[in-house]
């Protein structure tokens, strides 16, 4: 026969701590230990973001006195004349070096010796000094230059034969233009 759970007396505390199973007793230890490792996690976080936090207003204060100790810089007026000075050195820092000398190279055949190049960065200009063995092939470099698409404007500007040498070349002179702003 089945056991009939028949209980008329008072529920109190004794009786229900009583009559509570250890499975349940055990899911309640599980459980409060598991908040007991998460309200320690948590607070090793917050002491984590404490340190942090102080330490980041450390830093602001330090930044903060190094801003605030910054010497006061005068400013500098730079006249027209010294403007004028800069800017033309700048214009010839930024010479297109590298198309002047492709198309120089481009242009040289093995007969021409090129001996100086001297550029004007006002005019766009370079200036050159060549040696070449006799006028035709003189001529020739000339024209292979005003071939060349980066130059707009090439001039034969002096030409005269190297008694000094015992080959005797023919020295050259030459101009070379290039397209671009002139100030």
């Amino acid at each position: 026969m089945k056991q009939i759970a028949i209980d008329f007396a008072p529920r109190t505390l004794r009786r229900t701590l009583y009559q509570t199973s250890a499975w349940t007793w055990l899911c309640t230890l599980i459980g409060l230990a598991i908040c007991i490792a998460a309200g320690l996690a948590a607070r090793s976080l917050f002491d984590q973001i404490d340190t942090q936090e102080a330490t980041l207003r450390r830093v602001h204060t330090k930044l903060n006195e190094r801003s605030d100790n910054k010497p006061v810089v005068k400013k500098v007026v730079v006249s027209d004349a010294q403007a004028t000075a800069v800017n033309a050195a700048i214009a010839q820092l930024n010479l297109p070096w590298r198309d002047v000398f492709d198309a120089m190279e481009g242009a040289t055949p093995k007969t021409i010796a090129l001996l100086t190049l001297e550029p004007d960065a006002k005019r766009n200009l370079v200036r050159g000094m060549a040696e070449a063995k006799t006028s035709d092939d003189m001529i020739a470099y000339i024209e292979q230059l005003k071939k060349q698409d980066f130059f707009t404007s090439v001039l034969l500007t002096k030409h005269e034969i190297n008694e000094q040498d015992p080959n005797k070349p023919l020295r050259f002179q030459f101009e070379a233009q290039w397209a671009g702003e002139i100030p």
